[in-house]
């Protein structure tokens, strides 16, 4: 049986664009890009492996699957909202209306920067996820916890071998730095949440600057365009609900069944 999604498809042609200076272009392209990034990654970290099993080995797979999905959302949000802020000061570009368009999309969620979880996601962006710090590697390991996980697990694939000793200096390590002055384990939790509630946050508000953006270079040129729903008949493996279907955290083929 196949299973029936809904899709509003607006047909946009590159002719449409050739009004549009190149500096306008690649603003549209980089807001798309962004909104797309993030909608894509927070669908994949929501279809991940929450749930614990009580089984170190197999927690230490599921706990990585979900901290390489939230720090990669993390850290592209973190780009295209900096991206954006240096737009907004003339940085990289001279183009008014990209300018301009780059302020309104900086002040569609100004708070996004005052909110608590965007120093955690500045930190690990910086020195865990879009780049590898070796400073970064030795200040952490004062921070790392006195039963930090240093076993390897390895499996015939590579794809299924993992070595959680660096998962406990280079994020636990720093997530730790991040919140030394926080005592409990409920307060560091909390900060967990605060750097997911930021994700979340920060997801809207790129979907709500490429809006914005969109609407201005593209939708407001092309007042007599009309969208249409297209309707996908898809195979079920492709559709999944939040509670249902998981993504796997071992590999396997026809070799190894």
């Amino acid at each position: 049986m196949k299973a029936i999604e809904k899709i509003i498809e607006l047909p946009i042609y590159l002719k449409d664009l050739e009004a549009l200076s190149v500096d306008e272009k690649a603003l549209f392209a980089l807001a798309s890009f962004a909104a797309s990034e993030s909608n894509s990654i927070s669908r994949l970290y929501l279809f991940s492996t929450h749930k614990t099993t009580g089984d170190e080995i197999v927690d230490s797979a599921i706990s990585l699957q979900i901290m390489v999905m939230l720090r990669y959302w993390s850290a592209k949000l973190f780009e295209f909202y900096e991206t954006i802020s240096d737009l907004a000061i003339s940085k990289g570009t001279k183009n008014d209306n990209v300018i301009r368009l780059a302020k309104e999309s900086f002040d569609a969620f100004s708070g996004i920067k005052e909110q608590p979880g965007y120093e955690v996601a500045r930190a690990i962006r910086h020195e865990a996820t879009n780049h590898y710090s070796f400073k970064a590697a030795k200040k952490n390991l004062a921070y790392i916890p006195d039963n930090a996980n240093c076993k390897f697990y390895l499996h015939e694939k590579d794809g299924n071998s993992w070595y959680p000793f660096g998962e406990e200096v280079m994020f636990v390590g720093r997530f730790n730095r991040a919140g030394a002055s926080l005592n409990s384990r409920e307060e560091k939790n909390q900060l967990l949440k605060e750097w997911l509630d930021w994700n979340l946050a920060a997801t809207k508000w790129a979907n709500k600057a490429y809006e914005l953006i969109a609407t201005s270079l593209v939708l407001d040129r092309l007042p007599d365009r009309t969208a249409r729903q297209k309707l996908l008949w898809l195979d079920p493996e492709l559709v999944g609900e939040v509670n249902g279907r998981k993504t796997p955290i071992f590999l396997r083929s026809e070799a190894t069944e």
